[in-house]
């Protein structure tokens, strides 16, 4: 009986342990709502954007965000 009754008092503390750490987290925790563009709308930006007189600049500036982002990975 006695084994019963810490066998059962065992598992209430358990629970009530485990009940706080199952919040739903709240918006605020969240990662920032940032809008991700899809393939297509990086393809339309991209169409208006470059053209020939500005298609090796933009090379450049692509090529070198590229090689920033490299540089600062560990």
């Amino acid at each position: 009986m006695f084994r019963y009754a810490l066998v059962l008092i065992v598992l209430i503390m358990t629970g009530l342990i485990c009940i706080p750490g199952c919040k739903k987290s709240s918006p605020e925790s969240g990662p920032d709502d940032e809008t991700i563009k899809t393939a297509a709308e990086y393809a339309a930006e991209a169409e208006t954007q470059i053209d020939a007189d500005n298609m090796a600049d933009e090379l450049d500036r692509i090529e070198n965000e590229l090689t920033q982002e490299e540089t600062e990975l560990p």
